[in-house]
């Protein structure tokens, strides 16, 4: 079992870990030719940012650890500016919108039940380094969860898929099987719900997505689904392809990672309990433990309130319960 890590939130403190590139040959390449990542880029970036973290007066708790600030560089491309400015939004998000961003504790039976009945899994990672997550909309169907239990637990899945180096430099594939769901599905589903959910997802977390494939959606849900891509980014939605028949999905499955029901051997259950164990043996609650982050939020709130006007509007939105 790996050491178990227990992450410091002390932004001052000195920083004596020793990073070393240990992930194969092929993300390495992925870094460079894509990210503009290697070895004296890395350090020189993780030493501006810290320095960055440090001076700065409005961010007065956050983890300082490399694989923290990797998830930022990455993401950026290792722009140092953009990686910081990446870093304030997600902070800021969180505290802005704290029922939606905070408490995602893993042991909560709650969450374990949307877990247990929300149909998606990390399938692992292809040949070409994307680490590949499947979702079965009719588990959601079957088990209806409200928007903000369903956008809690996606958040807490990327938390733990950024705690991974292949995430943060492969990216994302997502395989989305709508076969046989309903407008039900959505009841309940409003303007409101979606931007934060999508922002969330699209905007404040720096999730590197490659493709989103969807397949099988069927004639009822096509105008509620076309109204969801309102939400989302241009830039994204050409990443996004859509295909009649759930064979598609089967195609973009390798045989290592194909579950049982596509006609592979994967154990969907044996594979979620493993997934999230790892978090659980390793890190010292790995999402619970981020509540721990503190930042000015009166400078934030009104740098945010000019940059995100409709994010603040949906901040008032009585119904979703947002502290």
């Amino acid at each position: 079992m790996a050491t178990r890590v227990v992450y410091s939130f002390d932004k001052n403190r000195k920083v004596e870990e020793s990073y070393k590139f240990t992930l194969p040959q092929l993300y390495r390449k992925i870094a460079l030719e894509e990210l503009r990542e290697d070895d004296v880029v890395r350090e020189q970036a993780l030493t501006k940012m810290r320095e960055w973290i440090v001076s700065n007066p409005h961010i007065r708790k956050c983890r300082v650890d490399t694989p923290f600030l990797l998830r930022f560089l990455r993401f950026r491309k290792f722009s140092v500016p953009l990686a910081c400015e990446a870093l304030e939004q997600y902070l800021t998000v969180r505290e802005m919108y704290p029922s939606w961003y905070k408490n995602l504790d893993w042991n909560d039976p709650e969450m374990r039940r949307v877990q247990e009945n929300m149909g998606i899994s990390v399938l692992g990672q292809d040949s070409a380094g994307r680490t590949v997550v499947f979702m079965q909309l009719i588990h959601m169907e079957r088990t209806p969860f409200t928007p903000l239990q369903i956008g809690r637990f996606l958040y807490l899945l990327l938390e733990a898929l950024l705690e991974i180096e292949e995430v943060q430099i492969g990216g994302i594939t997502t395989l989305l099987d709508y076969s046989d769901i309903s407008t039900k599905l959505y009841e309940g589903w409003g303007a409101t719900e979606l931007k934060i959910i999508f922002d969330g997802l699209t905007r404040f977390y720096p999730v590197q997505y490659q493709e989103i494939h969807a397949s099988s959606v069927p004639k009822v849900t096509i105008s509620f689904i076309e109204y969801m891509l309102t939400f989302v980014s241009p830039k994204l939605k050409e990443k996004i392809h859509c295909h009649a028949t759930v064979d598609k999905l089967k195609e973009l499955m390798e045989p290592a990672m194909t579950p049982q029901a596509y006609g592979g051997s994967v154990d969907l259950d044996e594979l979620n309990k493993k997934f999230w164990e790892r978090f659980e043996q390793q890190y010292e609650g790995f999402a619970l433990g981020l509540d721990k982050f503190e930042v000015d939020l009166d400078h934030y709130s009104a740098l945010w309130s000019k940059a995100n006007p409709d994010m603040t509007e949906a901040k008032s939105f009585k119904k979703l319960n947002i502290d």
